[in-house]
């Protein structure tokens, strides 16, 4: 497993000067897509951060991560992935999920599978096939789904080996059901990583808060059931993506510990590997708050090198 991707927002306190060089740094240091996250109350326009990314880099992939079917339009989104693709020359990626933040901070609920489906029926037809779709999944449906229809897969959820196997299962099957070869689909695991519980606690809050809504929790963690059962009670949106968010005092640091990849340089490295033998093809890293180029650097010299095969 050799494929390595970032995640990243543009924060309403950046300027947009500044997200070109950072962009232009990540090209520089190796990473392989940038993933921009779209959530319009949390994060600057994802379609304006894409084409400064598309003209300050020449390499690396960029993609929505993720956009979805309701707060923009199928034709609006159509439009602008479409004007990514001639920017980048051929770089673009339509990461479409469900919808989360971005609907329930305005009231809405995500989308159902059948319509998540409709939307892709929608990309196939109006979408130049030179543009992936990969799909952000977590449970069976959407799994499968994406095995089905989608050119890749991006998992959510605990970094632990058990969930993350089944995840691929279920993508498989979906591959299976549309006679697909598996070599020429993607799957990645959104990985997130730090030395220190506390750096990742808001985080980690968002992923219990997530997990509130799985009919079976993995052997993993069921004895954090209650645990995650009131994390899902106090989460506020209003600090989603925030790192400093109150609701990150629900989670305790085993939980953290439980839902990401947290310790020592070699620890993480370890974790990553158990990962990537589920089944896995890539990994993607979500970078937050400062310094988020140095702290790259230091994921892909002090773990990522311990993990190449």
């Amino acid at each position: 497993m050799t494929q390595f991707d970032v995640s990243v927002g543009i924060s309403p306190r950046q300027s947009f000067e500044s997200w070109a060089a950072f962009v232009a740094g990540l090209e520089a240091e190796g990473v392989r897509r940038i993933w921009v996250i779209d959530s319009q109350l949390a994060m600057k326009d994802v379609y304006a951060g894409l084409v400064i990314a598309a003209l300050n880099t020449q390499r690396v992939g960029l993609g929505t991560g993720v956009t979805n079917a309701v707060t923009r339009h199928p034709t609006v989104t159509a439009n602008a992935i479409a004007a990514i693709a001639e920017l980048s020359h051929g770089r673009a990626i339509l990461g479409l999920g469900a919808g989360d933040s971005a609907l329930y901070g305005i009231g809405l609920k995500p989308q159902k599978v059948a319509e998540v489906e409709e939307a892709i029926g929608f990309f196939r037809s109006h979408v130049d096939r030179s543009v992936p779709i990969h799909l952000a999944v977590s449970q069976p449906r959407m799994c499968e789904l994406a095995g089905r229809l989608a050119d890749g897969a991006i998992v959510m959820g605990p970094a632990q080996p058990d969930m993350v196997r089944r995840q691929v299962e279920w993508i498989e099957t979906g591959l299976k059901a549309a006679d697909r070869n598996r070599n020429e689909f993607e799957i990645a695991f959104m990985a997130t990583l730090a030395s220190e519980p506390e750096d990742i606690r808001s985080w980690a809050s968002t992923q219990a808060r997530l997990l509130g809504h799985y009919r079976e929790l993995p052997e993993s963690l069921l004895r954090f059931r209650d645990e995650i059962t009131r994390s899902a009670e106090s989460y506020d949106y209003a600090e989603h993506l925030s790192t400093h968010a109150s609701h990150g005092a629900a989670v305790s640091d085993d939980l953290v510990r439980a839902l990401a990849i947290v310790g020592t340089s070699e620890e993480c490295a370890a974790r990553l590997r158990a990962l990537g033998a589920t089944g896995l093809d890539a990994l993607i890293f979500p970078l937050a708050g400062r310094h988020r180029l140095d702290r790259w650097r230091k994921i892909r010299s002090e773990v990522l090198d311990q993990v190449i095969v």
